[in-house]
Formats: structure tokens, C-alpha cells, sequence
């Protein structure tokens, strides 16, 4: 296979959640690679630095503010790319909320509020962008998903269900746009530490068990996500659709 095929050279990829820290690690790798990166998020302070430190670089990065909950916004905000660009060849939905908590303790806001930005954020960013795809007859749309999909992670009940219902959709929304050249898929992360998960999620006790359950006994480094997805956008993967990807380590297939 022609390494042309895995080229991301002036493909306009459009992230959200695009200041966190697996995708900003996707948009700083492919900005790289002569992509033209839209990294929108809700964090302009974030956002502001990250475009500040790839520009200086020479890359092609964008950055905007989106509430992925808001249709109007994902409207406003693809209008916006089809003046310029002309197209969205990919979309990566990496926008994503959690909140640490037990079955009691869980706030059902809190809960609808995971869904609406992880869930309902996906749903209309496939849909609006989906849309525009369909009628280039083309693209590929990436919805990041989680290791705690399947089985559930404990003290992230809402964001396990939410990650589960992501990777469903995938699927679904793959089905139905299979015969359009619009491909879907689904990124499973294993664990890839931010600091906030340092801080809600991993005492001493967790970490042990999290890293006696993978294989290869570490956490994953963000760059390790970016070729598979890379692939995933890239003309290499031109018969895959419906599947998720898991870069976790081992951490799915370990039992006892």
C-alpha cells in the first residue's frame, strides 16, 4: 500500500473538544502533517495558546468556540468552514464531560448534563456534518469513545453509560450512511491520564488495579492514539466503517 494513502496533506479536519488532552494531541500531530486543522472547543483561553504555539510552527490551525449541545452553533460553525474551505473531509467528536460519583450519589443535572455534551454533542456534530459529507459523496467522522464502555468503569457511571451509547450510535449511524462513501467510526481509548483524572480518579489503590489489569502494566501516552486514527481518516481505510478501535494496552482482554 502506497504511503500516499495514509497522507493527510490539506484534508480539513474538524475536532472538538479540541483543547482536551487526547485531541489536542491529534490536532498538534496532524497540523503537523499539513492538515488543515479546526480545533474547536469551549475553552477560548486554551484554544488561544494552542493556536498561538502550532502557528509558530508554520501549521494551518483554526480555532472556534463551540457548545457541541447547541445545533445552531454546529450550524453557524460548518457555514463558516464551507466559505472558506470549501468542505470538512473528517470530523473527530472528542468533546467530553465526566463527573466522579457512586450510583447514590449521582445528580441526575449532572447525569443529563454528561449525556447532553457526550451523547447528544456526538449525535449533532454526526448529523450536521454528516449532512454535508452525504452530499460530497465522502468523509470520515471519528467519535471518541471509552475504555469504560464495556465493562463500566466504577466512579464514572454516567460517562460509562454515555461512551456506550457512543459507541451504539456509531454503529448506527454507520449502517445507515454504508452506500454514501461517509464512513463512521469509534476510537476506544484505555487510559491516558489527564490531570484531572490524577485528581478525581487515580489514589494510589486505583492506579495499581488499573495497571495490574493491562497487559503491558502502563498508562498510554497520547501519541499512541494518533496513528489509528490517522488511519481511520486517511484513504488507507476506505473499507472500514461501523468498527471501533481499541488502544488500551490489553486492558479489554485481560480477565484473571
Amino acid at each position: 500500500m502506497a504511503l500516499e494513502q495514509f497522507s493527510l496533506k490539506d484534508k480539513v479536519i474538524l475536532f472538538t473538544g479540541g483543547a482536551g488532552h487526547i485531541v489536542s494531541a491529534l490536532v498538534e500531530d496532524f497540523a503537523k502533517q499539513g492538515a488543515v486543522c479546526i480545533s474547536a472547543d469551549l475553552r477560548p483561553e486554551k484554544l488561544q495558546v494552542q493556536q498561538d504555539q502550532l502557528r509558530s510552527l508554520g501549521c494551518n490551525i483554526e480555532v472556534a468556540k463551540l457548545n457541541v449541545s447547541d445545533e445552531s452553533e454546529w450550524q453557524l460553525l460548518l457555514s463558516n468552514l464551507i466559505s472558506k474551505h470549501g468542505r470538512v473531509d473528517a470530523l473527530i467528536n472528542g468533546a467530553g464531560i465526566n463527573a466522579p460519583s457512586t450510583f447514590f450519589e449521582i445528580d441526575v443535572g449532572a447525569f443529563k448534563n454528561i449525556f447532553d455534551v457526550n451523547l447528544a454533542g456526538t449525535l449533532i456534530g454526526c448529523m450536521t456534518v454528516g449532512r454535508h459529507m452525504v452530499e460530497m459523496g465522502q468523509g470520515s467522522i471519528i467519535n471518541i469513545s471509552s475504555t469504560s464502555s464495556d465493562p463500566p468503569l466504577s466512579k464514572a457511571f454516567a460517562y460509562s453509560a454515555s461512551k456506550a451509547a457512543v459507541t451504539n450510535i456509531t454503529k448506527n449511524i454507520a449502517r445507515e450512511l454504508g452506500q454514501t462513501g461517509v464512513r463512521v467510526n469509534a476510537l476506544r481509548p484505555g487510559f491516558f491520564p489527564t490531570e484531572w483524572n490524577k485528581k478525581n480518579f487515580l489514589s494510589p489503590e486505583r492506579t495499581e488495579a488499573i495497571l495490574n489489569h493491562t497487559p503491558m502494566h502502563r498508562f498510554g501516552e497520547t501519541k499512541e492514539l494518533t496513528g489509528a486514527v490517522q488511519w481511520l481518516i486517511s484513504d488507507a481505510s476506505t473499507f472500514v466503517t461501523g468498527t471501533e478501535v481499541i488502544i488500551d494496552g490489553g486492558f479489554s482482554c485481560q480477565t484473571i
